[in-house]
C-alpha cells in the first residue's frame, strides 16, 4: 500500500477570483468530505499533489490544518484546453474499511511468440478496477505473459487474488499476441541491402533530373 503525505489549507472563498488568484500561485482548490459528515472546502499545492500522483499512491495522508486524515483521491478536474489539473476531490477512508481504486497492471517476461516468432504484443489493459481494504492495496498487479504465442490472448479472468476482489470484468482482455503484418511485416522481411539499394536508385533519379 503506497501512502503519500499532502499539506492542505481551508479554503472559505470560493468566488471566482478567489480560486483564478489560486491558481496564479501554483495551488489549486479541493474538496474533502467523509462519510455524512459537511464537505470541507481546501486549497493545495499543484505540484505536491501531482507527485503524489506519479508515485502512484493510493492512499493520501491529507493534513487540514493540524489534523491528519486517511483519505482516496476520488476525483480530478481538468482544464478542457490546457489538460491541467484545476480541482481535486478527496474522501475520507477508515484503513479497515473496504474502497474501490484503480490498480496499475504490469506485464512480465518475454512472449514466446513474439521473442521466436516474430509476433507483436498488443496490451489493451494498464490498470484494474480493485475492491478490498486500504490497507491490503497493492502497489501494482504483475501478470507473466512469457506463454502468449501468436493467436494467444490473456483476460481479467485469469488473475487470482486473495482478499481482493477484481472489479474490471473477467472478459476484460488484458494483451494478445498478433501476427505481424502489413507495413511491419513488410519492413522485417525486406533485406537491408535492397532498402540501400531502392535509395540510391532514387537519389540517382533525383539528381539527373
Amino acid at each position: 500500500m503506497s501512502e503519500y503525505q499532502l499539506k492542505s489549507e481551508l479554503r472559505n472563498d470560493y468566488r471566482k477570483t478567489s480560486t483564478k488568484q489560486l491558481r496564479r500561485t501554483g495551488k489549486i482548490p479541493a474538496i474533502f468530505y467523509f462519510h455524512q459528515e459537511e464537505p470541507i472546502g481546501l486549497s493545495m499545492d499543484l505540484k505536491e499533489l501531482k507527485a503524489g500522483i506519479q508515485a502512484h499512491a493510493h492512499i493520501f495522508e491529507l493534513q487540514i490544518n493540524t489534523k491528519k486524515q486517511k483519505c482516496i483521491l476520488k476525483e480530478i478536474q481538468r482544464d478542457p484546453v490546457t489538460d491541467e489539473i484545476i480541482h481535486a476531490d478527496f474522501m475520507g477512508i477508515t484503513l479497515k474499511e473496504e474502497i474501490t481504486v484503480m490498480v496499475p497492471l504490469r506485464l512480465t517476461g518475454s512472449a514466446i511468440g513474439v521473442r521466436e516468432f516474430g509476433g507483436i504484443l498488443e496490451q489493451h489493459l494498464w490498470e484494474l478496477e480493485v475492491k478490498c481494504k486500504a490497507t491490503e492495496i497493492p502497489d501494482e498487479i504483475t501478470l507473466d505473459i512469457s506463454h502468449l504465442n501468436i493467436g494467444d490472448s490473456i483476460s481479467v479472468a485469469t488473475i487470482k487474488m486473495e482478499n481482493i476482489e477484481l472489479l474490471t470484468p473477467p472478459n476484460t482482455s488484458i494483451a494478445s499476441v498478433v501476427k505481424a503484418t502489413g507495413a511491419k511485416a513488410a519492413e522485417e522481411e525486406v533485406p537491408a541491402e535492397e532498402i540501400e539499394e531502392e535509395e540510391g536508385e532514387e537519389q540517382e533519379k533525383e539528381e539527373k533530373e
